[in-house]
């Protein structure tokens, strides 16, 4: 755990509080993030500037979801960063999370945020491919636009994912597509994928480094982060899954027994136009905000009129251990 200090502020405050009993002694809110650490301490930092607070910052481990609550639940967070909505259910489940309703909620879309508030989308993403194209050329394919297209027989063993059982864009592809598939066809998708024996590893940036090094083909990854890399890396090549994609958010949610005014005050943050605009200017120009989802023509441009998946969290958390099995276990 870290602690950022805005430690100009700091001093001030102690040399005006001389003999004030306290007053004005810096409040403290702690912060569990599932983002990226870069990501985690923009917000952070900024926030702490702003509100004149002490924030102290943990990170979410990666691995069993049951483990990773219990880690939240011993760690006495106020505010838990960058969830998805199957993680909240299941902690809301679990009587963690508790309700607020954010200044600017007027912006978050129902389908966007719980409906009583326990947690509030900030970001929408969709499920992507990254490519290598060193290695597309020397299998002679064009880059993967679908998801039956990785069943083409040059990319047996070609294909990366994080496991499932960790969440994020992996077990987005499964949900979706059993959700729009269907059952039956959704586990003969599964076998066929199986028997083209894909890697799977800890972590989204793991599989990321296994194309980006030129060990694997095709990665299943964020859109967001696929078409950043792209930018950055010549050989790198971002494409959007078409045949069976979802809103994949990632949202906020206050603990139970928080310090309510700082954490309420640091949901409002997160919201807010500022932050938005100072993720952009920081190299994050491709999160497409929740607040901005309706009127957003660059991610309407990006995504078409795509097929998505409308998950049923009951099933797709509640459910999880069993599914992946049966996906799995398909052949």
């Amino acid at each position: 755990m870290k602690a950022i200090l805005i430690t100009l502020m700091a001093a001030l405050l102690l040399c005006s509080g001389c003999g004030s009993g306290g007053e004005n002694q810096q409040k403290t809110i702690r912060l569990c993030s599932s983002l990226s650490e870069t990501m985690t301490d923009i917000l952070a930092e900024d926030f702490a500037r702003q509100q004149n607070v002490k924030v102290e910052v943990s990170y979410l481990p990666t691995g069993d979801l049951a483990k990773r609550l219990n880690f939240l639940r011993d760690g006495k967070f106020d505010l838990w960063l960058g969830g998805t909505p199957e993680e909240y259910y299941l902690a809301s489940e679990q009587k963690m999370l508790r309700s607020y309703r954010p200044k600017e909620a007027y912006k978050v879309p129902a389908e966007m945020r719980e409906n009583q508030w326990r947690w509030t989308g900030l970001y929408v993403d969709y499920i992507g491919f990254l490519s290598n194209r060193g290695r597309l050329r020397d299998l002679g394919l064009y880059a993967p636009e679908t998801w039956n297209e990785l069943l083409k027989p040059e990319l047996f063993e070609e294909t990366v994912l994080a496991d499932f059982k960790n969440g994020g864009r992996s077990y987005g592809m499964l949900t979706s597509i059993w959700q729009l598939r269907g059952e039956e066809q959704a586990l003969a998708y599964a076998a066929s994928f199986n028997s083209q024996r894909p890697f799977y590893t800890a972590s989204e940036w793991d599989a990321i480094e296994e194309v980006r090094s030129g060990r694997k083909t095709v990665a299943v990854v964020s859109l967001s982060v696929a078409l950043q890399l792209e930018r950055q890396n010549r050989e790198l090549f971002a494409t959007l899954v078409k045949d069976g994609n979802k809103n994949c958010i990632t949202g906020a949610a206050i603990l139970q027994g928080a310090h309510l005014e700082e954490a309420q005050a640091f949901m409002d943050y997160l919201l807010s136009e500022h932050s938005r605009d100072l993720l952009a200017s920081k190299g994050y120009p491709l999160l497409w905000r929740v607040s901005d989802y309706a009127h957003d023509d660059g991610r309407k441009m990006m995504i078409g009129n795509l097929q998505l998946a409308v998950d049923d969290l009951s099933w797709t958390a509640g459910q999880k251990s069993a599914i992946i099995q049966q996906w799995l276990n398909a052949q």
